[in-house]
């Protein structure tokens, strides 16, 4: 498949936005409230460093899996998502899908990112939330491009590509800008670090896992003993009362 243009990916976010979650041209995604929203089951876990996640989906895509490393930093969790649901969503030959660091001259990957990155951070959205005069020179403050990466969830180095490629700032600011540590910037103006440091390995699941595998026990299609193991995988403990 050949990669999508700069163009199809700003329309692509647009309608993922519009049609599929109902929320406007520039206010921030909450990705877990929109894991929801569709309806894509999704495990959050700790895995290796190279694998930032996975997705999947059934023939008919009706179903829809989705697993995130929790280990890598908040803002490449949220990228991570949205590169995903281009390919649940928009890829022409959907397939089970692994998303780690070694696949950025992948056409399709390019492309997956142009769409995460139109999603994550609309065009209008950034243009209402940057002052006129740092528009107007091209020159972006960095108490700006912390304020932006922490409404939209977003890490430093996407960020700044990103209004780089929007032409919001010039190169050479976007080349100042990436030789900051970020960390220390965003602690100095009193922000969380939770953006740029490594997760908590946190263990949750999105979607409606306990109720299926409850029918499945209910319907006689899985063991008791099966019904456990499966609630065990989203932290049960102790015995279940599967007679009520």
């Amino acid at each position: 498949m050949k990669k999508i243009d700069f163009e199809t990916a700003e329309n692509l976010a647009a309608k993922m936005r519009g049609e599929y979650l109902r929320i406007s041209s520039s206010e921030p995604v909450n990705m877990k409230t929109a894991l929801r929203q569709l309806n894509i089951m999704t495990v959050y876990r700790p895995l290796s460093d190279n694998l930032f996640g996975l997705s999947l989906s059934s023939t008919d895509g009706k179903n829809r899996f989705m697993l995130v490393n929790s280990s890598i930093t908040k803002g490449r969790q949220h990228f991570t998502i949205a590169h995903e649901l281009y390919h649940l969503y928009f890829d022409e030959n959907p397939q089970p899908h692994f998303c780690g660091q070694l696949q950025i001259t992948d056409p399709v990957e390019r492309s997956a990112n142009m769409f995460a990155s139109a999603f994550l951070m609309p065009k209008e959205g950034l243009l209402m939330n940057i002052p006129a005069e740092e528009l107007k020179d091209k020159q972006i403050r960095i108490d700006t491009v912390i304020r932006l990466e922490q409404l939209y969830g977003i890490s430093h180095q996407t960020m700044v590509v990103r209004l780089k490629e929007l032409r919001i700032i010039t190169p050479k600011c976007a080349e100042s800008l990436l030789k900051l540590s970020i960390i220390k910037e965003a602690a100095l103006r009193g922000y969380e670090d939770r953006l740029y440091k490594k997760g908590d390995g946190e263990r949750l699941i999105i979607g409606d896992f306990g109720s299926k595998a409850r029918r499945l026990f209910d319907e006689g299609k899985i063991s008791e003993g099966h019904y456990l193991e499966l609630l065990n995988l989203i932290g049960y403990e102790g015995q279940d009362s599967a007679g009520c």
